[in-house]
C-alpha cells in the first residue's frame, strides 16, 4: 500500500529524526544534532525536488518534440492521453505498427 502525502511527511519526519539523532550521538563529523538535522533535512528536501523532475522528463520530452515543426512522436496510449493538448503526439496503434514493419521491410 502506498502512504498518502500525510503519512509520507510524518513517516519522513520521523527517519530524519533518527538518523540525526543517531549521526549525531555517534559524534560523526564533529557535527551536533541540530547541524544533522538540518543536513539531513536538505538532503532529503533536494531529493522531494529532484524525483518529480526525473519521473516527469520523458513525458516532457514527448510533449516538446511533438510541439517542432512537421513532427510526430508515436508513444504508448497512456503518454499520449496524459498530452490531451497536443495533437502531434499519438498513441501507437495496429495501423502504424503494420505501416513501420512495411517501411522496413
Amino acid at each position: 500500500m502506498i502512504p498518502n502525502s500525510t503519512q509520507a511527511q510524518t513517516g519522513g519526519a520521523a527517519l530524519i529524526a533518527l538518523v540525526a539523532g543517531y549521526a549525531a550521538g555517534h559524534g560523526w563529523l564533529g557535527l551536533s544534532l541540530s547541524d544533522w538535522t538540518s543536513l539531513v533535512t536538505l538532503i532529503v528536501g533536494a531529493g522531494a525536488i529532484l524525483w518529480p523532475v526525473l519521473q516527469t522528463r520523458a513525458q516532457k520530452l514527448k510533449d516538446s518534440v511533438g510541439k517542432l515543426p512537421a513532427t510526430t512522436v508515436i508513444t504508448d496510449k497512456a503518454s499520449a492521453d496524459a498530452l490531451p493538448n497536443n495533437k502531434d503526439v499519438v498513441a501507437v496503434t495496429p495501423a502504424i505498427v503494420a505501416a513501420v514493419k512495411a517501411a522496413k521491410a
